[in-house]
C-alpha cells in the first residue's frame, strides 16, 4: 500500500479516537448481549451444566465400582519366631506367614449394584433437578432482559432530557443578549437582563445535572449488560422509534395464559422434585440387591528385595449381599409423613401464585392503560405550553411580556416537557412489567 493510501487511514484512526472500540446496540441487541456477558446469566448456565453432570454422578452410583489397594508393614517385634534357615526351606509357605518380617498386600475390589428402589428414584430426580436448573436459567434471563430494558429506557430519557434542557438553555441564551442589547441602547430596564440572567443560571445548573444523570444511566446500562464500563456504549433505538415497533395499545387486547409464566414453571418442577422425594422414602423400605467381588495378593519375605524371592498367597471372593430393611421404629413412615406435608406446602404455593399470578397480570395491565392515558395527556400539555411559550417569546421581543413572565413560561414548557417524558418512560416500564409476567421480552 502506497504512502498516500496510508496517511488518510491513520488520520482518520487518530480522529477517531476511542470510537474504534465503541459498539452500537439495539434494545433487542443489548437484551442478546447481556444474556451472553451478565453475571447472572453466566451464574445460571453453570447452574445448569453442574445439573447435567449431577444426573451422570447419580447414574454412576448403579455402575460397577471398582476400588483398588496397596499397603506395606514391617513386622518389628514377631510374637513366632523361627530360624531363617527353617523358613528359607522349600515348602515352608505356611511357616512364612508367621516368620515374615516384611509383608505387602495388594487388594481389588469390584461391586454392582442390582437393584435399589432409591437408586431408580434417583435418576428420576437428577433429569427433574436439571429441569429445575433450566426453568431457572429462564426466569434469570427474564430478569436481565427486564434489567436491560428499564436502564435502556432510562438512557434514552435522561439523554432526551439533556437535550431538552441544553436546547432552553441556549434558546434562553440568545433571547439575554438580544435583551442586553435592547439594555445598551436604553430601551429595556437592567432588571429585565438580570432575570434573564437568573434563568441562565438555573438552566446551567439542570444542564449539568442532566448531564450527570445521563452518565449515571449509561453506566448502569452497561452494568446490566456486561459491558465493559471503560467501553463507549452507543444506543441506536430512540424512544420515539422503540414505542412505534412494540406496538403498546395492541398489548391491551391480549388475554392471559398462567402456562408462560416462569416463577409457576418453576413451582411446578419444584412440585415434581417433592413428589419423588417422597417416592424415595417410600423406596427405602424395598430390599436392595448388589454383587460383589474381591481379591487379595500378600508377599511375604525376610529382607526386602523388591519380592525376588516373595512367598505370594492370593484370596478370591465373589458373592451377592442383600439388604432388607426390617423394623425402623417409625422412623421411616415419619420420613414418608413429612414428605408428603412438604408436598402439600408446595401445592398450596401453585394454588396461591395461580390465583395471584392473575391479579397481577390484571394490575398490570391496567397500570399500562393509565400510562398510555397519561402519556397522551402530557402530550397534549406540552403541545398547548410550547404554543404560550412560542407566543410569550414573540411578545418579549415586543415589549408587551416582562423576563420575569417569560421566564416563569419558559420554566412551565420545561416541566411540561419533563412530564411527558417520564410519562413515556413509565409506559415503557408497564409494558416491560406486562411482558415479564409472559415471558414476551
Amino acid at each position: 500500500m502506497s504512502t498516500k493510501l496510508l496517511l488518510p487511514l491513520f488520520i482518520a484512526a487518530v480522529l477517531s479516537g476511542t470510537k474504534v472500540n465503541a459498539q452500537e446496540f439495539t434494545l433487542a441487541q443489548a437484551k442478546e448481549f447481556a444474556l451472553i456477558n451478565h453475571y447472572q446469566a453466566l451464574n445460571a448456565e453453570l447452574d445448569l451444566k453442574i445439573a447435567k453432570k449431577k444426573i451422570w454422578e447419580t447414574t454412576a452410583i448403579g455402575l460397577p465400582q471398582i476400588t483398588g489397594g496397596a499397603s506395606y508393614r514391617n513386622a518389628l517385634d514377631l510374637e513366632f519366631d523361627f530360624p531363617d534357615e527353617a523358613l528359607m526351606q522349600p515348602g515352608n509357605e505356611f511357616l512364612a506367614l508367621f516368620g515374615a518380617d516384611n509383608i505387602t498386600q495388594g487388594q481389588l475390589n469390584v461391586s454392582q449394584l442390582l437393584f435399589d428402589g432409591t437408586y431408580i428414584v434417583g435418576l428420576k430426580a437428577a433429569k427433574t433437578y436439571q429441569q429445575l436448573s433450566q426453568d431457572q436459567k429462564e426466569k434469570t434471563a427474564n430478569d436481565v432482559k427486564v434489567s436491560v430494558s428499564t436502564a435502556y429506557h432510562l438512557v434514552l430519557v435522561a439523554r432526551e432530557n439533556l437535550k431538552i434542557v441544553t436546547e432552553s438553555y441556549a434558546n434562553m441564551e440568545k433571547i439575554a443578549d438580544e435583551t442586553a442589547s435592547f439594555v445598551a441602547q436604553g430601551l429595556l430596564d437592567e432588571t429585565e437582563l438580570d432575570q434573564l440572567k437568573l434563568s441562565l443560571t438555573r438552566l446551567k445548573n439542570s444542564k449539568l445535572n442532566a448531564e450527570r444523570s445521563e452518565k449515571i444511566a449509561l453506566a448502569m446500562l452497561k452494568l446490566n449488560m456486561g459491558y465493559e464500563q471503560e467501553k463507549e456504549l452507543l444506543l441506536k433505538d430512540s424512544l420515539t422509534g422503540i414505542i412505534v415497533e412494540t406496538g403498546i395499545e395492541a398489548l391491551l387486547t391480549q388475554d392471559f395464559s398462567s402456562s408462560s409464566n416462569l416463577d409457576l414453571q418453576v413451582l411446578s418442577t419444584q412440585r415434581q422434585l417433592a413428589k419423588l422425594d417422597m417416592q424415595r422414602y417410600k423406596m427405602q423400605r424395598l430390599p436392595s440387591l448388589a454383587a460383589f467381588y474381591s481379591g487379595t495378593a500378600t508377599a511375604y519375605q525376610l529382607e526386602f528385595d523388591w519380592y525376588k524371592d516373595a512367598t505370594w498367597l492370593t484370596a478370591q471372593n465373589v458373592g451377592i449381599s442383600l439388604n432388607i430393611p426390617i423394623f425402623s421404629s417409625g422412623m421411616q413412615g415419619a420420613k414418608i409423613q413429612q414428605a408428603r406435608l412438604e408436598l402439600e406446602k408446595v401445592d398450596n404455593s401453585i394454588a396461591h401464585f395461580e390465583k395471584a399470578i392473575k391479579i397481577q397480570f390484571n394490575n398490570a395491565l391496567n397500570d399500562l392503560t393509565t400510562k398510555i392515558e397519561e402519556r397522551a395527556n402530557a402530550k397534549k400539555s406540552l403541545v398547548i405550553a410550547q404554543k404560550i411559550y412560542d407566543r410569550t417569546v414573540i411578545k418579549h421581543k415586543e415589549g408587551m411580556a416582562s423576563s420575569l413572565e417569560l421566564s416563569q413560561i419558559e420554566n412551565q414548557l420545561l416541566q411540561a416537557q419533563g412530564s411527558y417524558i417520564n410519562a413515556i418512560f413509565a409506559m415503557l416500564n408497564a409494558k416491560v412489567e406486562l411482558d415479564k409476567l409472559q415471558n414476551k421480552l
